[in-house]
């Protein structure tokens, strides 16, 4: 459940998966879930 997440912790999933890491929580949640 990533809404339970820390910002820190989605934007190093995004980094993992080569994704831009800038933006809300929100837009990180929703970028992950693409």
């Amino acid at each position: 459940e990533y809404e339970n997440m820390t910002v820190p912790e989605l934007k190093a999933i995004l980094k993992e998966a080569g994704k831009p890491v800038s933006g809300k929580k929100a837009d990180l949640i929703s970028r992950i879930l693409e």
